[in-house]
């Protein structure tokens, strides 16, 4: 995994953490437990990106950003919409694009590659 997409790995789970932490009026709808499924389900699709095949590029990354917006979906919904806020949406697109990208994917400026499954954030 390139620095920076590992730097951005880090700010979006770090953010989640102090948003939790730091939260005085106890309106946080989600726990530690839901941080470490979405570090989980990060690792899993940045794992899955060391592994395209050289035919279907495009296929097989595009089904893996499927993957990940469909169960980042399920969680911050399970979350009550609260796990993935504004700032964390934004990381969370910057870190799959960036992370598609870098795996071979042409992406069209201004073109975003996960709005056609997010629902939940």
């Amino acid at each position: 995994m390139k620095p920076a997409i590992k730097k951005l790995r880090q700010e979006l789970i770090d953010g989640m953490v102090e948003y939790m932490e730091d939260d005085e009026d106890d309106v946080v709808t989600y726990k530690q437990s839901d941080i470490d499924r979405c570090a989980k389900y990060v690792d899993e699709f940045l794992a899955s990106l060391d592994r395209v095949p050289k035919t279907d590029k495009s296929k097989y990354i595009m089904q893996a950003v499927k993957t990940i917006v469909i169960q980042m979906n399920k969680l911050n919904e399970a979350c009550e919409g609260g796990l993935i806020e504004t700032d964390q949406r934004e990381q969370l697109y910057e870190l799959i694009a960036a992370a598609a990208k870098d795996a071979g994917l042409a992406i069209e400026e201004g073109h975003d590659i996960t709005e056609k499954w997010r629902t939940y954030w």
